[in-house]
């Protein structure tokens, strides 16, 4: 992982006193100021403060400054005046050129965008090894086409490569440097998906069924995995504060158990970088059995069913938008009054665990729902196959005849194609 975060350090000190700035096309003011919103959200989870925000009212974003010069010399000038700023952070993503020349009109100050400060958060939340790899190779896609040659900080996000400084020849250095850091880190993450792929077939093979908990940004899925698991994971009110997925064991009210998992949660406007950098996590979504998708209830119903839609939509661009999925309202015990909710939606509390009894009972519903009861009969020839329906099935009844193994059992849609051939009324 990077070692030398500056921007990181700059917010951990509390010199990320910064500028939100963002463009309004036609009619986008509300939404406009919605996004901004959520991006002093992410400035405070990454540990700076909103000191002021600029908004400039354009048809399209302009190619040299996205805002124009006359916005950029009002943010120049209000930066200069409070002489404390640090940070000019746009709530869009910015091309390489706009950065290099709204630092030569900004002076002293450091101008990132919405991804760059993403980036960072995930950075800082990032744990477990495989985490670390993800985020790193997720700077450095984003690091290489923004080495422009300039006399600041090679990267902004760090990863140990230098600085920016004698012209194109260590430019491209630089950039050889980075095309070779992606390709080792690749492989060692390639390495840790095949470790992944195995212990999933491993799963599969077990017949245990497995959920996965999806949802905005704290929107509460590692709080509901505490509550129901016991997990003692990170569960704070901040935006990505837990980064690294964790999987549980729970136990069903019928006694039946099923595997759990903790997710990233998802975002507007999610970096390509980390989509493709978290391919491999983000893939278990594919690979679950059931989702169980969470939204903040406590929310305005406009910006709540925003958040709703954005995570299906990515749930859909996953490959997951087929799956059995349980719609699950948290912090109903700070909801208003009459809010309406989706037909067929659990209302629960996480924190305090009103609601989650629902909530089991419908995850053993759709177990049960999957599973048939059927006759098996076993020739004695063939008697290594009465283990292999223990291990797949649940086993009601086994009674050895003449003709070999009689065992009546539960068998989910695997187990039931699987030993169809010796089906018997």
């Amino acid at each position: 992982m990077a070692e030398n975060n500056n921007l990181t350090e700059e917010l951990k000190n509390g010199s990320g006193r910064a500028v939100l700035v963002s463009v309004s096309t036609t009619d986008e003011y509300e939404k406009c100021m919605r996004s901004l919103d959520e991006l002093k959200g992410l400035l405070e989870t990454a540990g700076g403060e909103e000191v002021a925000r600029i908004i400039q009212n354009r048809a399209t974003p302009d190619k040299a400054t996205y805002i124009g010069s006359g916005k950029v010399k009002e943010i120049a000038d209000f930066v200069e005046a409070d002489g404390d700023i640090s940070l000019v952070v746009f709530d869009n993503e910015l091309t390489p050129s706009q950065i290099a020349n709204l630092e030569d009109e900004i002076k002293n100050v450091r101008v990132i965008d919405r991804t760059m400060l993403i980036l960072d958060i995930f950075a800082l939340h990032a744990v477990t090894g495989e985490g670390k790899l993800q985020v790193e190779i997720a700077c450095l896609r984003y690091t290489a086409p923004r080495l422009t040659g300039r006399g600041k900080d090679l990267s902004r996000l760090g990863g140990g490569i230098g600085t920016r400084g004698p012209g194109e020849s260590k430019l491209e250095s630089d950039r050889r440097h980075i095309k070779r850091r992606i390709a080792a880190l690749s492989e060692e993450l390639a390495d840790i998906e095949r470790t992944r792929a195995v212990k999933r077939a491993s799963r599969k093979r077990s017949g245990i069924k497995s959920a996965a908990i999806i949802g905005y940004t704290n929107a509460g899925k590692s709080t509901l995995l505490n509550t129901l698991t016991d997990a003692g994971i990170l569960a704070e009110d901040k935006l990505f504060a837990t980064l690294d997925p964790t999987t549980r064991r729970l136990t069903l009210p019928s006694g039946t158990e099923m595997l759990l998992t903790d997710t990233v949660g998802f975002i507007d406007r999610l970096p390509t970088h980390l989509v493709k950098a978290f391919k491999s996590t983000l893939e278990e979504l594919k690979y679950a059995d059931y989702i169980i998708l969470i939204t903040d209830a406590s929310e305005e119903l406009t910006e709540r069913e925003r958040k709703r839609a954005v995570t299906k939509t990515l749930v859909a661009e996953l490959g997951a938008g087929d799956k059995p999925m349980i719609e699950v309202f948290n912090k109903c015990d700070m909801a208003l009054r009459d809010t309406p909710f989706p037909k067929d939606s659990i209302e629960i509390s996480a924190i305090n665990g009103e609601g989650t009894d629902v909530l089991l009972e419908r995850l053993d519903e759709l177990v049960a729902s999957g599973k048939k009861k059927l006759k098996l009969l076993i020739p004695h020839s063939e008697a290594g196959v009465v283990a292999e329906i223990y291990r797949l099935a649940t086993v009601l009844e086994c009674e050895y005849v003449e003709s070999g193994a009689l065992i009546t059992a539960e068998c989910d849609s695997r187990a039931s194609g699987t030993f169809e051939k010796y089906i018997t009324e």
